[in-house]
């Protein structure tokens, strides 16, 4: 009885002589049989429920949402959940691996943050209070912590031992945060992790700020801007910019290699360049636009060869020893490159 609904999965469990029935409208109902007894009817989702069975015993019954990416398992008899999944329900702005490579956490435009163990690729912990698009993240060295940049204008700082929001940073006005601790205007705001007081504010930049990134092995802040430039700030003794790295597109994010012997930079031209940031010499080049492009959309009248235009790396990410480095963005693959080769190794 859940028209307009329609039934799109169900079960039967021949031990216990029970059905389980799954509709559209993300509805199951559980029933004894042969006459058809409701023992639970529960809402479990905002999408249609694609997968319903149960367990070998009977006592565990697995729910499955293709359009969330959610899988539920619950126990019936005691009411309480085995296990929780799902992804994002919005689309995934950004990524951060720990620096131990063992946890990845996501940002979207559901507002969420969520961290996931690499291992398992199970989502452990989901946060919910920003009230807008997340929009960067980064994890702290010391891999207990986690920043996440939103559109609310708060940059929020993450637990992960006890999985709390256990401080909140915010700028004198309100302001629309679109990487960690950067704004619309160009501006950089330096905050005290231990006191959250506003330390600093560097000036420079002549457009977004879209890119930040401390050195492993100094007190040097990168920061990557749509005025074509990765700008170097040395932030404890205040002398402003101390180099700038220019290039001939808008620059839209950037990676320390983890020695700290190179930045890697991705253009609104599809490029990722390389640069030695002791020297300030520009070290490799990389074509990024084919690659990311992978063919074409459904809508799209042009061939898979034209569809390169809008395509982009926005994340980039070093592999632990720093010969491979992780690309991402406008596009449904991530690209793996050898940087000294200078050529793709995997698309996924």
């Amino acid at each position: 009885m859940q028209s307009p609904a329609k039934l799109t999965a169900c079960d039967y469990h021949r031990e216990l002589d029970m059905v389980v029935v799954a509709f559209s409208n993300g509805v199951f109902g559980l029933y004894q049989m042969p006459d058809f007894v409701c023992l639970h009817l529960l809402s479990i989702s905002r999408e249609k429920i694609t997968t319903a069975i149960f367990n070998r015993l009977g006592n565990w019954l697995v729910f499955g949402c293709a359009r969330l990416g959610q899988l539920l398992v619950w126990e019936w008899r005691s009411e309480s959940y085995i296990l929780k999944q799902q992804g994002h329900y919005f689309d995934v702005n950004c990524v951060a691996y720990s620096p131990d490579s063992q946890l990845l956490a996501t940002g979207a435009d559901d507002n969420k943050v969520k961290v996931w163990t690499v291992s398992s690729g199970f989502c452990f912990i989901t946060f919910s209070e920003h009230t807008n698009a997340v929009t960067a993240l980064h994890f702290m060295a010391n891999n207990h912590s986690l920043l996440s940049a939103s559109l609310d204008g708060t940059i929020r700082a993450w637990d992960l031992f006890r999985y709390r929001n256990f401080r909140t940073f915010t700028t004198p006005s309100p302001r629309q945060f679109v990487s960690l601790t950067a704004d619309q205007s160009g501006e950089i705001f330096v905050w005290s992790m231990k006191t959250g007081r506003l330390l600093d504010i560097l000036a420079g930049h002549e457009g977004p700020v879209h890119g930040l990134m401390f050195s492993p092995i100094s007190a040097i802040l990168a920061s990557s801007s749509w005025d074509k430039t990765v700008r170097l700030w040395d932030v404890f003794e205040s002398k402003g910019a101390v180099e700038t790295f220019q290039h001939s597109h808008d620059v839209l994010t950037l990676a320390y290699r983890p020695d700290g012997k190179q930045i890697a930079c991705s253009t609104l031209d599809g490029l990722i360049q390389f640069w030695d940031p002791l020297e300030g010499l520009l070290m490799y080049t990389i074509e990024g636009r084919r690659d990311i492009s992978g063919g074409r959309l459904m809508t799209d009248r042009r061939s898979a060869a034209n569809t390169s235009i809008g395509k982009y790396f926005t994340t980039l990410c070093y592999s632990a020893d720093g010969s491979y480095i992780l690309a991402g963005g406008n596009s449904k693959y991530i690209c793996m490159y050898d940087v000294g080769e200078q050529v793709s190794k995997s698309f996924l």
